[in-house]
């Protein structure tokens, strides 16, 4: 108690100094229109500017939420647009068949930098996903399920030299084989298109479809280099779609139809 005696007996001029601006403020403000409207709108301001900032705040911290609703909305839309009939409980067993469909799914670890990369989500056997499905992202394509779990999934991702895409120029359908060099975790290497194709800095690459893991067309990247290699083909350097640093939210991909062309495949092979 002393202490705040002492405390306010050492600022009381400038208590009593302030109380009195505050008085005349009020008297000003109440008395004449003109102050009274500027006094209003410098105080809409400082309230308007606290707002907005308590608001940018409040949209930061809730920006996970909002992007897992973003995903799941996403998802949701591509598989309206791969059946446009009725919902996938409702299918028969026939029209399943002919789906791709789309599951969201959130990383939960994933390594970039490093020779060997992989990534884990938090989807596993439980929620529908198992080997050798697709992983997409917003921007492209992302990588090849490896091993599942109840719960999780480990990702065997472009960045992994041990990856293989079948991929094409969006513009003439002519397909190589993309795979990373292990240098820029950015870019990956098309190899197997003939010198005689038109190859542009700035062309689309998008998958080829002659997998039973990727449909066709999906988004991998653009040229950003080529250049002639020994044997008449081009080694062009493909700018990936997807920026692994800042990846957070993929979709996984079944493919109903991903079985049975395995099947014909293995047994046309023996």
């Amino acid at each position: 108690m002393r202490s705040l005696l002492r405390l306010l007996k050492k600022y009381s001029y400038i208590l009593v100094f302030l109380l009195l601006e505050v008085i005349a403020i009020l008297l000003l403000s109440n008395h004449n229109h003109y102050q009274h409207s500027r006094i209003l709108n410098t105080n809409r301001e400082i309230t308007g500017w606290i707002f907005d900032k308590v608001d940018g705040a409040r949209e930061y911290l809730s920006l996970k939420e909002t992007n897992e609703i973003l995903v799941q909305e996403n998802a949701t839309l591509r598989n309206k647009l791969a059946s446009p009939g009725p919902s996938i409980a409702k299918l028969s067993p026939e029209e399943i068949q002919r789906l791709n469909y789309y599951s969201p799914a959130r990383i939960v670890h994933s390594s970039v930098y490093k020779q060997l990369n992989y990534l884990t989500i938090n989807k596993g056997r439980k929620q529908g996903v198992t080997r050798d499905m697709a992983v997409i992202s917003e921007q492209g394509i992302v990588g090849i399920v490896l091993e599942s779990s109840p719960n999780f999934s480990t990702i065997l991702p472009i960045i992994n030299p041990d990856f293989r895409l079948s991929a094409k120029l969006q513009k003439n359908n002519f397909a190589g084989i993309l795979q990373w060099d292990g240098n820029s975790p950015n870019q990956a290497i098309l190899n197997e298109i003939p010198y005689h194709v038109d190859v542009q800095i700035g062309d689309s690459i998008v998958t080829s479809g002659f997998s039973a893991i990727f449909p066709e067309g999906l988004h991998v990247g653009t040229i950003s280099d080529f250049s002639l290699q020994e044997g008449n083909f081009f080694e062009i350097r493909v700018l990936l779609g997807t920026d692994f640093s800042t990846l957070f939210y993929v979709n996984v991909i079944k493919n109903f139809l991903q079985e049975e062309q395995r099947e014909l495949e293995e047994k046309t092979n023996e």
